[in-house]
């Protein structure tokens, strides 16, 4: 359920005119209106207004505000900011706080009958008061209520021992920490002493409710008659909550190339000056800027659509069937909006505020393929990014070009490090003349280099003997902890040199498309996730045998064969280095 009633706006300290607002805030005032907020208060209010927003007290009084819609009766608060040059003003509409309390009443109760229909515990923790509250503890030995966190966690270890108390630390640990979302799997029964129960599952994720207040939700799952608890068909990103990168991109495939489901709209978002604020505020606030962004999108789509976390900064969106382009707008202005407001107060970088970037295109107007509309879309984005960031670019093929002349542009050209454009061979010649001229760089950072400038998902350097994985980069570098690396199983038998014969270079755009005789290796590479491949073999400065495998997880990947050449080049270009754990450790 969307809450309508609460509006933030800012204004000037100085002349009261409006400086940002979230969407709503555009319907009292007008974006080309430059006159001060008391104007639309009706007259009876205003002298109060005047005096209640030069002491910015934080304490909530009454105010009739008119506009184009009407007049109507506000509770407004507030606060200065912390320069002092903005005033925060938050409004609650009387008339639809008490409709959404009627709406509030109404999702608990259903809410609530919904959870009955489970056995599962359910939970929700107050990271402030360290406190958790309890539900629907029927099946359990302990009552419904409220706990500290550590009293919970004693309640989940009281029938257990060894390991299995490890998992249940790691899994407080997670709540205190709020991770975007996550689950850990116990062999034991820690709700009751039924003997049939083998299996506990917890599960638990981050939720932003408003300025600043956020918390965790989970739910503790038990099975019985041996059977394995199943894995979610959509797996999640741990920070955000938000589908994986692999997830959300076999989504976008499934619907566009396969079930050719119209109306499907791909919309790119990217956080503008994202290094910036790791490198000013820290990582941890920036993992806080992600999170907080994350939540405005979900909100914001609702069942319109499905957002997935794309890369460390970037966001994917696919809308369902939106019925015009007016919708589609809609929700991107909500979407910047939200962003510019959300954490002003704590941000020192640029402008003091947050702003996206965002390209959209839709099937099968804009694009006959996902390839093609992710193209289109990714152009978009491009062109707010170049027309000044903190816009959304919808695709209008007279304004941005046609497919054909977007791809010839984007053969050749890439952004690098957000600042210039270089073509893919001017980024290698650098990495050339860095290796051979210059103080030289290591192994491991050239990869994140050319991994981040190529979009590759995952690039893994192979050495030594027997071959391990020496190096990882790309978007979804790690492999999930508990996994084997299939690649370094395969390197290390007889498949490798019946493999590869006489060859170093090898391209496999579908597993499905391997030879009958690989059948086995096919079922292997799926397994892991492994849809499409690249394998680069050659030789580092002590004559070492070495491997670079480029993969693409979640779907299919149609490699582009101009890139070839550069795979080639930054093979030759490793090969002047001793390939080694040590050698290729970014410091």
């Amino acid at each position: 359920m969307k809450d309508y009633s609460l509006l933030r706006i800012e204004i000037s300290a100085e002349n009261h005119v409006l400086v940002s607002g979230d969407p709503r805030a555009y319907e009292i005032i007008k974006s080309d209106d430059y006159v001060p907020f008391e104007d639309y208060v009706a007259p009876e209010y205003r002298d109060n207004f005047i005096k209640r927003i030069a002491e910015a007290s934080d304490e909530w009084f009454p105010a009739r505000i008119i506009s184009d819609s009407g007049s109507f009766l506000y509770y407004i608060r507030a606060r200065k900011r912390t320069k002092g040059d903005k005033i925060r003003l938050y409004l609650v509409s009387i008339d639809e706080l008490l409709d959404t309390h009627k709406d509030l009443v109404r999702t608990v109760s259903t809410y609530r009958a919904q959870l009955d229909l489970f056995d599962d515990v359910f939970f929700q923790y107050d990271p402030v008061k360290e406190t958790v509250d309890l539900f629907n503890t029927a099946s359990a030995y302990f009552d419904s209520g409220t706990y500290s966190l550590e009293d919970f966690e004693k309640l989940l270890c009281r029938n257990i021992t060894g390991e299995h108390l490890d998992l249940v630390k790691n899994y407080i640990g997670q709540i205190r920490s709020k991770n975007g979302r996550f689950k850990v799997w116990i062999d034991a029964n820690l709700l009751n002493k039924d003997s049939s129960v083998t299996t506990t599952m917890l599960e638990g994720a981050y939720i932003y409710y408003y300025e600043g207040t956020e918390g965790v939700v989970g739910r503790i799952h038990i099975d019985d008659q041996g059977r394995s608890l199943p894995y979610s068909d959509i797996r999640h990103d741990s920070l955000t909550g938000l589908v994986d990168k692999a997830d959300i991109n076999r989504l976008a495939q499934e619907r566009i190339d396969e079930k050719k489901l119209q109306g499907t709209t791909l919309v790119i978002l990217d956080l503008d000056y994202f290094k910036d604020i790791n490198d000013t505020m820290g990582h941890q606030f920036g993992d806080t800027v992600l999170k907080r962004v994350a939540d405005i999108i979900s909100t914001e789509i609702g069942s319109d659509g499905i957002a997935g976390r794309f890369g460390g900064d970037e966001f994917l969106i696919i809308f369902y069937n939106l019925k015009n382009e007016d919708e589609l707008r809609a929700h991107l202005k909500n979407i910047k909006n939200m962003v510019h407001t959300t954490l002003a107060e704590k941000l020192t970088i640029r402008n003091s505020q947050l702003s996206v970037s965002i390209g959209a295109a839709t099937y099968p107007k804009d694009g006959g393929s996902y390839e093609d509309l992710f193209t289109v879309a990714d152009h978009c984005l491009y062109v707010a990014k170049e027309k000044g960031r903190n816009r959304y670019v919808i695709y209008d093929p007279e304004k941005h070009g046609s497919l054909e002349d977007i791809r010839s542009g984007l053969m050749t050209k890439k952004k690098f490090g957000g600042r210039e454009t270089l073509s893919f061979g001017d980024i290698l010649v650098k990495m050339y003349d860095a290796t051979v001229y210059g103080e030289g760089s290591s192994p491991g950072q050239m990869l994140d280099e050319f991994a981040d400038n190529f979009g590759l998902q995952r690039i893994t350097l192979f050495s030594g003997t027997p071959f391990q994985p020496v190096y990882s980069a790309g978007s979804d570098k790690f492999i999930p902890s508990g996994k084997p690396n299939f690649m370094a199983g395969m390197l290390n038998s007889d498949i490798k040199d019946k493999y590869f014969s006489d060859r170093n270079f090898i391209v496999v755009n579908r597993v499905d498309n391997l030879p009958p005789q690989a059948g086995k290796m096919k079922d292997m590479l799926k397994q892991a996730g492994i849809y499409s491949y690249i394998i680069i073999r050659f030789w580092d400065v002590n004559g070492k045998e070495s491997i670079l495998v480029i993969t693409s997880l979640g779907g299919y990947t149609q490699w582009n064969e101009t890139h070839f050449k550069y795979f080639r080049a930054f093979a030759d270009i490793l090969s002047k280095y001793p390939l080694t754990p040590g050698n290729c450790t970014v410091v």
